[in-house]
């Protein structure tokens, strides 16, 4: 399939996730914590694995598991210290290590070098926004790390009361941008939940994946630096 067949051919907004797209899982603290027990991971390896643990949560939803954000975190961290096999002890390091940051300052909580710079290219050519399956903490995030200047407006699904992939949270962003879904790409990390819900509402979207699985419904991409190949 080529990209003209899964990309409009008229694109007026950019919809993007938040946690694993534009803000990533805290590599320095994790690493930092596991380097208390001599163990070591390259950050491209831990990416990876993040991937990886993200496929791990879409296997527990296709067994009806996880079908909230706030229950599919627990899934998360069991399967990405599993992929990354670190030494301890899975459940007294989310306990005490995993679960104590992300309540304090969320664990979401790392911006690649770049990004800004990204955001603004693209937004001299569409319209920006955010949908975000969070717990409130969405918006102030997108501020305290330069991000929100350059979207529109930011839905959290704690306020609105809807979850992706329900079409319904995707509804309402093309309201509030009053473009049509078929003119709006939304860019995510998990494709049970972003790209699904996307399609749903008459989306096309785009799936962030280390792993490039073969998708025929989207174009599937290893990060979101690789977005300018696209769509500038």
């Amino acid at each position: 399939m080529q990209i003209n067949d899964i990309l409009p051919k008229e694109i007026d907004a950019i919809i993007f996730d938040l946690g694993g797209t534009l803000l990533h899982f805290d590599y320095p603290f994790i690493s930092a914590e596991l380097q208390k027990v001599n163990f070591q991971i390259p950050q491209d390896d831990f990416y990876l694995a993040v991937a990886r643990a993200n496929h791990e949560v879409e296997r527990q939803m296709s067994l009806g598991l996880g079908a909230t954000d706030h229950a599919r975190l627990p899934i998360f961290f069991n399967a990405l210290l599993r992929e990354l096999n670190a030494p301890v002890d899975a459940e007294h390091f989310i306990h005490t290590t995993l679960i104590p940051r992300h309540t304090e300052v969320n664990l979401w909580n790392y911006v690649p070098a770049g990004t800004i710079d990204l955001l603004q290219s693209l937004r001299k050519k569409y319209r920006l926004a955010m949908i975000s399956n969070s717990d409130g903490r969405a918006e102030q995030k997108t501020i305290q790390f330069n991000l929100r200047e350059h979207l529109e407006f930011v839905i959290d699904s704690h306020f609105v009361g809807v979850e992706k992939p329900k079409k319904e949270i995707f509804d309402m962003a093309c309201e509030k941008l009053r473009v049509p879904a078929s003119k709006c790409v939304y860019v995510g990390d998990i494709y049970a939940i972003d790209v699904v819900g996307a399609r749903n509402a008459g989306m096309s979207a785009i799936l962030l994946d280390r792993t490039l699985p073969q998708k025929n419904d989207c174009l599937v991409i290893k990060s979101v630096f690789d977005l300018p190949k696209f769509l500038l």
